[in-house]
């Protein structure tokens, strides 16, 4: 079975690019939100096996999205940012997030940590 996973990020070329990436390997279905509303009206409507968050977004950002996704899923989450300053990538973490990664993340660092994530999920 295929493993479905969320990238929310309003730089809709980015996430559309992801998407494109993680699918065409033919291990993962991928869906996009390009702002956290739209990512919590996805999360709402079906699960998914792991959720790429941006920081950096209109409206609401990933930091304050991300503590709203853990109160709705137990869904593991990848943040994804341009840069992300020591203090708040520990702030990130603290927060319930399974790793911060500084963008463009080469496919590689994405499906090895895909990988890493779903095959441990409590990890």
């Amino acid at each position: 079975m295929k493993k479905r996973i969320l990238i929310i990020d309003d730089e809709v070329n980015y996430g559309l690019m992801i998407k494109i990436n993680l699918e065409q390997t033919g291990e993962f279905e991928a869906d996009t939100a390009t702002s956290a509303i739209a990512g919590y009206e996805k999360i709402r409507a079906q699960a998914y096996d792991l959720i790429f968050l941006d920081i950096l977004m209109p409206k609401i950002e990933g930091n304050v999205a991300l503590v709203e996704i853990k109160k709705m899923c137990q869904t593991p989450v990848v943040i994804m940012s341009a840069y992300v300053p020591p203090l708040q990538k520990q702030a990130i973490l603290n927060a319930g997030a399974q790793a911060c990664l500084e963008k463009p993340v080469p496919l590689e660092r994405l499906l090895k940590l895909i990988h890493e994530i779903t095959a441990h999920p409590s990890a």
